[in-house]
């Protein structure tokens, strides 16, 4: 297995396991707020983090997750959509706006650089 496969799926579970630690805030939300703001936050960081791994490992398959959003491929659509919804859902829920503000504006920064600086990802 190629170093591509292995950042594929280590950035997939890793968005699993950060939606998951974004639902155990919601359950500790009552007990301990400011924890439970404090791992929803860890969660959505690492969310990003993955979704830039998923991005890094596709183009190292020789994908551009670019077109393959645009085409739409449904499945690959439909996790970039949910993962999105559940964070500003989340957000609104916990009555912090920023969080997924700073969250939209940091993943339009990445895909920015993405497009445009391609070759400058390591291979």
């Amino acid at each position: 297995m190629g170093l591509e496969l292995l950042g594929f799926h280590y950035s997939i579970l890793s968005s699993v396991l950060s939606s998951f630690l974004i639902i155990y805030s919601l359950f500790l939300k009552d007990k301990d707020y400011k924890k439970a703001e404090e791992l929803f936050i860890f969660g959505v960081v690492f969310i990003g983090i993955s979704w830039s791994g998923i991005e890094w490992s596709l183009y190292l398959m020789g994908y551009d997750l670019f077109k393959l959003v645009t085409m739409p491929i449904f499945p690959l659509l439909c996790y970039f959509l949910s993962t999105s919804l559940f964070v500003i859902y989340v957000s609104e829920r916990y009555y912090r706006r920023r969080i997924w503000i700073i969250f939209a504006l940091a993943a339009v920064l990445v895909s920015i650089v993405a497009v445009n600086c391609m070759n400058c990802l390591f291979e």
